[in-house]
């Protein structure tokens, strides 16, 4: 056990292998040179190298119930349905498709709340479109 920091020859001078005390101190499982790669506690002895592939297959993923492609899409048109209502036409079109949509999405238990909000805005929009084209159609002949 011979070290830098410890006595060169302890029988020439009687005293025992005493670590020099000014010399840093290795702790266990602290990193130290390159000579104590093997030595216990080293990170060579608690981390080992790559293995190789498990030999067990893959946990499944389990993934919840998603809301679904209807209640979405119903909600989409109904955004766009309200945010174009104040078109006569394309909004009336457009409301008609997300009350349809929204019905349907409600018929789903993942797609409710979605369907009661396409429905709500589809239903707004249809009122703005109808409100709209009864203006308009009132509005053409005092227009000439």
């Amino acid at each position: 056990m011979s070290d830098e920091r410890m006595n060169p020859d302890p029988e020439k001078y009687g005293t025992p292998d005493y670590p020099d005390p000014i010399a840093p101190v290795a702790y266990p499982g602290a990193t130290g040179p390159a000579n104590m790669a093997g030595a216990p506690g080293s990170m060579s002895e608690q981390y080992p190298g790559y293995t190789g592939p498990s030999p067990y297959p893959p946990a499944p993923i389990n993934q919840g119930p998603g809301i679904g492609g209807l209640a979405i899409t119903a909600l989409v048109v109904g955004i766009v349905a309200f945010v174009l209502g104040w078109v006569p036409i394309l909004g009336l079109i457009l409301a008609v498709a997300g009350i349809v949509l929204g019905i349907l999405a409600l018929r789903t238990p993942r797609g409710r709340l979605f369907g009661i909000i396409a429905i709500v805005l589809s239903a707004l929009a249809a009122l703005t479109g109808i409100l709209l084209l009864v203006a308009t159609f009132l509005w053409l002949p005092f227009a000439s």
